[in-house]
């Protein structure tokens, strides 16, 4: 084959020039099209199916899930994306194993007096151990926030030893406590629960048990007991390495009674873990726990549908849209309804996922690079969808420039404003300043960074990985309502229906709010797949250097 050598320009070759006209071109397109398509009827009828009875909930495994899946994976077809896989199928195969707890805790002070808190009711427990037993005989070392944290001058083990002891630990960080420590109000990644657990297996522990209060968690001990008393999925590995083998809640009434046994006061031992002069607490209390799982090892499935882009270089690279379309399926009953049906969490977040995929499926010309969209499971189990796929990406990640991440679709009505979690760690918010401009709406950030929203949802697997990721979520400032009405119906939704069987449909919905909601992550989808740069991390940030 002859080589021809191709003119020059400034600033690059001819092929670039080529490439650049050819991404002005598509950045130029008319989106009236694809924004048509996003409907509140539409959005409407993905709603009222995905979170039915029919579905039972759409817990891993189960039936309900298998429907999903398959509803999901038939829309792709419908709105013209082709597989992921390079085969017929839109799924993913993800393995995983369940197990159901069978627990019990018991305290003993050095002078003999002892405690065992109620289950559900005082503590829950659960362990990851494959083997599908633990059991623990150790002292109760009480550690404060758990947290190692160099760059932040903070260090809770001080090189204490504490192989083979059960951890008592605080949720959350000392940031909104501790002046110029963390990040203030804005929770950190050390405020994980996953991160204090890696940490103590690191470091040996026997096992580790959390305190819940409300102030540090941000959720009532309600929900605490309807997510973890219940069967528990993981994704299942041969290696059960860096297990700590029991975790568990308690309490705040049963922690002041654990500590009250080695004549220690919890608002004092709450005081000293907020000082970086804290040691850990050996309090001589000795814990006796035990647990029983019954284990079951099944697949389930991420849905994954491709919109292959326009441009011949471009096209190898893909945004991301993602949600998570598991739920908690059937549990304990509340007011003789035991089907917990998980409509804003996350139905809502599919169903505009279904609505978006139609969207640039109606684009008469498709965007410069391919869309991926991903509905991934198992997310309320530690969002074991989003990681497997981290982990086995269909796409490879160093061409996975953005992540846009969908979890609760606004369905109280119209606002001014919109919600971008995330978008101020990267130039993602170059786009979202963008698609807020062009449709009228105030962006704002973050309403309740002290509750870690950030890392909570399938964004931040994608993060971890150095992939710059947001979370689309709904603005606040209602029209037509009075200041705070916002806050309070969330708050609202938080009190009486997160994790609970009240998270129901209601044909009563103002999904006004919900169409705004869609276009704007249209907007921004639209913006990263035409824009000519990649999206990159801003200086400083912590997932900046995470290789890909």
């Amino acid at each position: 084959m002859k080589r021809f050598r191709t003119a020059s320009f400034p600033g690059g070759s001819f092929a670039t020039l080529m490439l650049l006209v050819a991404v002005a071109g598509c950045a130029n397109q008319d989106a009236s099209p694809g924004l048509e398509a996003i409907t509140a009827p539409a959005f409407d009828a993905h709603l009222r199916f995905l979170s039915s009875d029919l579905l039972e909930g759409r817990a891993p495994g189960t039936r309900g899930s298998e429907l999903a899946a398959s509803y999901i994976a038939n829309q792709f077809a419908l709105a013209g994306l082709v597989p992921a896989l390079g085969d017929s199928s839109f799924r993913q195969s993800v393995p995983l194993v369940a197990w159901t707890p069978e627990a019990r805790l018991a305290f003993r002070a050095p002078g003999g007096a002892s405690f065992r808190p109620r289950y559900g009711d005082e503590f829950v427990a659960w362990s990851e151990d494959t083997t599908g037993t633990a059991d623990v005989d150790s002292e109760l070392v009480f550690v404060g926030y758990g947290i190692h944290a160099p760059e932040w001058g903070w260090d809770d083990y001080k090189d204490v030893d504490v192989s083979g002891r059960v951890l008592l630990v605080l949720a959350s960080d000392p940031g909104p406590w501790v002046p110029g420590r963390f990040r203030s109000d804005t929770l950190t990644y050390y405020g994980l629960s996953a991160y204090k657990l890696e940490e103590a297996a690191r470091r040996g522990a026997a096992a580790v048990i959390f305190v819940h209060t409300p102030e540090t968690v941000g959720v009532g001990w309600s929900v605490i007991r309807s997510s973890l008393m219940r069967e528990r999925v993981g994704l299942y590995s041969e290696s059960d390495s860096g297990v700590t083998p029991l975790r568990a809640w308690v309490n705040q009434d049963a922690a002041e009674q654990v500590v009250s046994m080695a004549s220690l006061g919890f608002s004092t031992l709450l005081e000293t873990a907020r000082s970086d002069k804290f040691r850990p607490v050996p309090t001589g209390v000795r814990v006796s726990a035990s647990l029983r799982n019954a284990t079951r090892r099944f697949v389930d499935f991420n849905v994954v549908g491709l919109l292959p882009g326009s441009d011949p270089q471009l096209a190898r690279e893909v945004v991301l849209f993602t949600a998570h379309y598991d739920h908690l399926g059937i549990g304990e009953a509340v007011d003789s309804d035991s089907i917990y049906n998980g409509t804003y969490d996350n139905a809502s977040g599919v169903a505009m996922l279904l609505c978006l995929a139609e969207a640039f499926g109606r684009l008469p010309r498709r965007p410069a690079r391919s869309i991926l969209f991903l509905a991934v499971t198992a997310e309320e189990s530690g969002l074991l969808g989003s990681r497997y796929y981290v982990d086995n990406p269909l796409v490879p990640l160093a061409r996975s420039i953005a992540n846009v991440n969908l979890d609760g679709v606004n369905l109280w009505g119209a606002t001014e404003d919109v919600t971008v979690l995330g978008a101020e760690r990267s130039s993602v918010r170059e786009a979202a300043v963008q698609a807020a401009r062009a449709e009228n709406l105030r962006l704002e950030g973050d309403h309740s960074p002290e509750q870690g929203y950030l890392y909570r949802s399938d964004q931040f697997s994608f993060m971890r990985a150095g992939v710059p990721a947001i979370m689309v979520g709904h603005g606040l400032d209602f029209i037509g309502r009075m200041p705070g009405w916002g806050e309070q119906m969330v708050q609202e939704y938080i009190d009486l229906s997160y994790h609970k069987p009240d998270d129901e449909y209601d044909p009563d919905f103002d999904l006004r709010g919900a169409v705004q909601q869609g276009r704007f992550a249209f907007r921004i989808g639209l913006g990263l797949a035409n824009g000519p740069d990649r999206p990159v991390w801003r200086d400083g940030d912590e997932f900046r250097d995470v290789p890909r």
